[in-house]
Parts: C-alpha cells; structure tokens; sequence
C-alpha cells in the first residue's frame, strides 16, 4: 500500500513511519507550524533518508500567529514537566490531516498515517488529554473529507496508533525491533537546544516510554 506518514521528527511518528515502512510504500510529510522545537524538522530530514523514502515539508510558519499562548509555539519561556493544557496546540492533528489529505488525494495515496497513540487520549481532570487524537476525531475527519470530494475519488484512509489500540510503549518497541538505530535521534523535547532539555513533559515521556518497553534510552539530555 501507499502511505503518507505524518511525520514531526518526534519518537511517536517516526515509530509509525518505521513499522509502516516494513511492508509498504511510504512518503513522510512534515509542517513547519512556528515551533520552538524547529529541530525535529532537520530530524524528519535525517529519519527519510535512514528509511530511503521521500520527504515533502509544508511551510505553515506563520500559523504560529494564531495558534494562541501554547508552550510549543507562543513567547511562553518556561516548559512544563507534567502535562498541562498550555502543551496542546488547538486542532493542530485537524490542521496536517486536512493537508495531508488534499496531497494524498492528489497523489494516489491509500492511507495518511498519524503516530497518535492511546496515552495521548487519557483523561484528566474529565478532559480528553489530545482531543483531536482520538480515534472518534481521525474517523469523523476521514468522513468528512469523503463528503468533501467526488464519489468517483479514491478513498484516503486515517489510520492512527490510537485506531491500532497502540500505547507509546507499543509503537517504541515495535519500531526498535526494526530499526533500533533510528529511535534515538528522534526529536521530543519542546525546546530546540543542542541536546534535548531532559526535564520537559514531552522529554520526561520519552524517559519513561523506553523503560516500560524495555529499551535502554541511547538519547542525549542536558538534564
């Protein structure tokens, strides 16, 4: 099949892109939104050429004007080390799919493919942590985009880790028993520093993703 991974750079897409790559045809696709952690995007670029697969950037930099006072994409110095709301970019998953999507309808693709996973849709303080990662969203948006276009146009598919019924620890160990070299020059930290700050939520998650798998943690941390 043809697939078209979103891809950050991040542990979690590059996870996805890598058990994907075992069995099908594959094409990364990375946004710049304005983030502080521009680093990943060098990443995405090295994680391509490791998986000998194409990679098309889309610049939506000035997004970031808009996106509100987030820690990913806003003047706010200080990052958090446990989650908060300020860490969620509203409808960020929204924004790539519907590109992602008008590219893979062009470009005969068969599914777009989001590392989204089930840790990203717990519930705390009664809330969907990452609503717009929620196999319920991912569905509605492929209806919706079916709606959208011909009835004689291919069906594009969202397939997610969530959708799967993958956790974090899931797709981690799944993609180092392929390519264990790749995992860790993945990119998570918020920040984008020589090295990955350590002490962050999305840092102090990935520490403890390649514990629970199992997996020792060859990534470089200031902290």
């Amino acid at each position: 099949m043809k697939k078209l991974i979103i891809c950050s750079g991040g542990i979690d897409s590059v996870a996805m892109a890598i058990i994907e790559s075992l069995e099908n045809d594959i094409e990364l696709i990375n946004f710049n939104y304005g983030q502080k952690a521009s680093k990943e995007i060098e990443i995405c670029e090295k994680v391509a050429k490791m998986l000998f697969c194409k990679l098309t950037k889309i610049d939506l930099s000035t997004m970031n004007q808009i996106f509100g006072k987030n820690q990913l994409t806003s003047d706010i110095v200080d990052v958090e080390n446990c989650y908060e709301q300020s860490v969620v970019v509203p409808l960020r998953n929204a924004l790539f799919c519907q590109i992602s999507m008008i590219y893979a309808s062009t470009n005969n693709f068969d599914e777009i493919v989001l590392g989204s996973h089930l840790n990203d849709i717990q519930i705390k303080d009664g809330e969907m942590m990452y609503p717009d990662s929620s196999p319920d969203f991912f569905k509605a948006f492929e209806i919706a985009s079916a709606l959208g276009k011909f009835k004689s146009d291919k069906l594009v598919k969202v397939v997610s880790a969530s959708i799967l019924g993958m956790t974090k620890k899931d797709i981690i160990k799944k993609a180092n028993e392929i390519r264990p070299d790749i995992l860790p020059i993945t990119w998570s930290c918020y920040l984008s520093k020589e090295k990955q700050c350590g002490i962050c939520e999305a840092c102090i998650n990935r520490k403890k993703a390649f514990e629970v798998a199992g997996i020792q943690d060859l990534t470089e941390y200031e902290q």
